[in-house]
């Protein structure tokens, strides 16, 4: 992993990762600096990223879905920039994403109902942005948004089966998705 890491060094970070086989796995950003994570593990087979200033850029991620790679992990930038990277050998089938000022609850209600999950989440500054896929592998999921850290809720879900499969925060909120898994997991432990 690499931690710390300026715009202009993200490209040479992640090409020797992928000189060592490696995939990105997941994403981050704390005061405009980037956390990577890659992992030979994915099962991803090809992977693309674009860190643009246009927060979830709409053109570059139509284009990538185009080529049938899916969104895979999204991390934004106080500054409104955004890093997407996106992916092929997922499971997903169909991707759909939003970006707004408010947490968008009833859109993700709206998906849930025609079969995605939330498969990554972000914030830049107050907006939101929201991922979710098909054939992502969860039948259920639930949302912990709160101003401050939402413990007992998160607590109660745990202890129904749920784990959190997604996190993000603004300035003043934040979201936990938890997700029922069809699979049994051998990770059935998560603390705070």
């Amino acid at each position: 992993y690499h931690y710390n890491v300026i715009d202009s060094r993200l490209q040479q970070h992640v090409e020797k990762g992928k000189e060592d086989g490696l995939y990105i796995s997941c994403v981050a950003s704390s005061l405009n600096l980037w956390a990577i994570v890659m992992d030979a593990g994915t099962g991803f087979t090809s992977q693309v990223y674009e860190l643009s200033p246009i927060f979830l850029h709409k053109e570059w991620i139509m284009e990538q879905w185009e080529k049938n790679y899916y969104i895979t992990s999204v991390a934004g930038a106080c500054n409104g920039s955004a890093l997407v990277v996106m992916s092929k050998g997922t499971p997903y089938t169909q991707q759909s994403y939003k970006v707004s000022d408010v947490f968008p609850f009833k859109w993700i209600n709206k998906k849930w109902k025609e079969g995605f999950s939330v498969t990554s989440m972000t914030a830049a500054g107050s907006k939101w942005g929201i991922v979710m896929s098909r054939n992502a592998g969860y039948p259920t999921q639930v949302v912990e948004l709160d101003f401050l850290y939402p413990s007992e809720g998160i607590h109660r879900r745990w202890e129904k089966g749920y784990r959190i499969t997604a996190a993000a925060a603004t300035e003043d909120q934040a979201a936990f998705i938890l997700s029922a898994s069809k699979r049994k997991s051998q990770d059935v432990m998560q603390e705070t």
